[in-house]
């Protein structure tokens, strides 16, 4: 059987060897062919290898870039199917990587090993996968949304970093950073950003920490 190679793309070295170690525990006929962590990273390879599915963390990738990969390999490597491994609970972000029928949506929880195999064995026919839970965003009229600049900052302030540093990783001012931490306080009703994070996980925002 003709082996079906995976490229991973993910900025975290655990994550990214975790989704390495997964796929090297399904076996034939999937194939870890290589390990990025950007995708400038791995634009030379894809150009110059054929890859049957390609799967990315978007964690630390801007929106837009998930989408233009996806929209990139349907116009140009269409034999290729893209697994996007996300957080992002935005209804649109989740439509726009699915609109294109090449690309499946995982949104990460303690189910997805399972459902990253479920993704890959689809993908190999041409079907694309999503989560119960990303569906569930996309067929609720009362799902929370949030718009990608505030994910974007809510993000990186469960990371730690401060306004200033959220401004230069996102390329707008820290008085932007400051209005949507604001909007988001007040959506998720709190008063500072420590339970800004914690109850943004109880609303399924951002993943739980154990």
């Amino acid at each position: 059987m003709r082996p079906i190679r995976v490229v991973v793309i993910d900025r975290n070295d655990i994550t990214r060897k975790g989704v390495e170690s997964i796929i090297g525990d399904i076996g034939e006929p999937f194939q870890a062919a290589a390990a990025f962590a950007r995708l400038r990273d791995a634009d030379r390879y894809l150009k110059e290898q054929v890859v049957e599915v390609i799967v990315v963390d978007d964690q630390t990738i801007h929106p837009g870039e998930v989408t233009g990969l996806v929209t990139g390999c349907y116009q140009s490597k269409p034999e290729t199917g893209l697994i996007i491994l996300s957080q992002r609970r935005n209804r649109e972000y989740i439509q726009s990587v699915m609109r294109r029928g090449n690309a499946s949506f995982i949104l990460k929880n303690g189910d997805a090993p399972e459902q990253l195999l479920k993704a890959l064995q689809l993908m190999t026919n041409r079907y694309p996968f999503i989560s119960p839970e990303a569906l569930k965003i996309i067929n609720s009229s009362s799902a929370l949304t949030l718009d990608t600049q505030d994910w974007d900052v809510l993000r990186l302030t469960e990371q730690g970093l401060r306004a200033k540093a959220i401004g230069a990783e996102l390329g707008i001012s820290q008085r932007t950073v400051y209005r949507v931490r604001d909007k988001l306080k007040e959506i998720l009703g709190v008063n500072n950003n420590e339970n800004l994070v914690d109850a943004a996980r109880r609303q399924g925002l951002l993943e739980r920490k154990e």
